[in-house]
């Protein structure tokens, strides 16, 4: 009796609403009658305080039950046993043992019995063992219903002495990083591909970045004047390979007017290549660096437009954003034909070792070597140089610092920008060197014999 109640308790909390009203919305789906028994479970699990107190009473009679009626049992069983000639044992002698070996067997079966054995069915099994004990537990409910309502309600006057407001229902919402492990679990387990989680990944980290984090900055930009000709964006096109191209006053980055469509220059140079690219202009709308990418894609999309300048607080231009920088957030990197590509930022050398210009992305970086370094998401900064300038602002040429698996030594510095990196990650040299430790050692072993060769040799002739 115990042991049902027990796993009727563990089957309510154990199984997950969000699981039961699935298979209900499935059955109305395909046009099916949602089962009574399924209804119940819903109703059981949605009210689970009520059903608890159901179990808890039930497991308390039974263990009441099983003590009256079993000690009873156990007691009299031993002292017949112990009162056997073959003991030689007094009457007192014999109560005590049979007492306290009774003990431990009732309490050894109530354990694995009435505990141990239905709370792991249970566990692993706990959409079927509610499905298995639906029925009882619903008509031993309405038994006890008078006695569950007491106990409900002096509970629950009991818990607000503690200030604390009892919960008629399991809080099923998650924190991200508790989604996240379950995902995890599920890829390991087969049920969720691998891809999925992957994209639920990056989303999460999508709603964390903010503008400055994706943008494309200042120095990057490659920009045409205000008073330069369709030809002249046209040329710049063709070097740059950009298909939209900022508009400045006075060659000032700071002072963007719109933007220039590589569509737009190639129609009108089929008219007049001479027409100042102002004719060809298109609004650009700005945001601050500190705005939330979320945010910036819907004024995209509201606006109709792929492209944002950022500013500082200042109001100088910081950089831009487009479409492209948001979708590889959440897709990761699409290298079109004409697309920039990582090769600018990185160079493998052939001793195994990476050479980094100072101005890649911290995130690029991280996707380039699959590999996320947590003090990176502890700074402000958005480039590399940024971030090793703001936490060590001492270093200089030479300079070597361990960080996250890498070890980074600084080859190059400019006007307080560290240019370039030479980037080795730890792992992959201990493997590099385990590889030549491992062809030394061959090496070697296919010298012996060759000499053991050239001896007995020596000793026939």
């Amino acid at each position: 009796m115990a042991g049902f109640f027990v796993a009727c308790e563990f089957a309510l909390v154990q199984t997950r609403e969000s699981e039961l009203k699935e298979s209900a919305n499935k059955d109305k789906v395909n046009g099916k009658k949602v089962p009574v028994k399924l209804k119940r479970e819903i109703y059981m699990v949605t009210h689970l305080n009520d059903y608890l107190s159901t179990t808890q009473v039930g497991v308390s009679l039974g263990g009441i039950l099983m003590g009256w009626v079993g000690e009873k049992l156990v007691d009299e069983g031993l002292e017949y046993l112990f009162g056997l000639p073959l003991w030689h044992m007094n009457n007192g002698t014999v109560e005590s043992a049979s007492a306290i070996i009774g003990l431990v067997v009732l309490t050894y079966l109530e354990v694995v019995l009435t505990e141990v054995t239905p709370k792991n069915l249970s566990t692993a099994k706990s959409r079927f063992m509610l499905g298995v004990v639906c029925t009882p537990l619903h008509y031993c409910h309405k038994i006890f219903f008078p006695l569950v309502w007491l106990i409900n309600v002096s509970a629950e006057q009991t818990v607000k002495l503690f200030g604390i407001k009892m919960a008629d229902q399991t809080d099923e919402s998650l924190s991200q990083g508790e989604i996240l492990d379950v995902s995890r679990n599920a890829v390991k387990n087969g049920m969720l591909d691998r891809n999925d989680y992957t994209y639920m990944v990056r989303a999460f980290k999508f709603n964390t970045k903010v503008a400055k984090d994706i943008m494309v900055d200042r120095t990057q930009l490659v920009v045409i004047n205000d008073d330069d000709t369709d030809q002249d964006a046209i040329n710049v096109y063709l070097t740059k390979k950009f298909s939209r191209l900022p508009v400045v006053k006075n060659n000032n980055k700071d002072q963007i007017i719109g933007y220039v469509y590589n569509y737009d220059l190639i129609r009108q140079h089929q008219v007049n290549p001479d027409v100042k690219v102002t004719k060809l202009l298109r609004h650009v709308i700005t945001t601050a660096e500190t705005t939330p990418i979320t945010q910036v894609l819907k004024e995209m999309v509201k606006k109709h437009t792929p492209l944002v300048v950022v500013v500082n607080e200042y109001g100088g231009t910081s950089g831009i954003i487009t479409d492209k920088d948001i979708y590889d957030e959440l897709f990761g990197t699409i290298r079109d034909e004409v697309d920039p590509s990582m090769n600018e930022f990185i160079f493998k050398q052939p001793q195994g070792t990476y050479q980094i210009n100072g101005k890649i992305n911290i995130y690029d970086f991280e996707r380039f070597f699959n590999n996320e370094i947590p003090d990176f998401n502890k700074s402000d900064a958005v480039t590399l140089s940024g971030y090793f300038i703001a936490k060590y602002p001492e270093i200089h040429d030479g300079s070597v610092i361990n960080l996250g698996g890498f070890k980074f030594k600084i080859t190059k510095v400019v006007n307080s920008f560290v240019k370039w990196f030479e980037v080795t990650p730890v792992h992959e040299r201990a493997k590099k060197d385990l590889e030549d430790k491992k062809k030394a050692a061959i090496a070697k072993q296919e010298k012996k014999p060759s000499k053991q060769g050239s001896q007995s040799a020596n000793e026939l002739s």
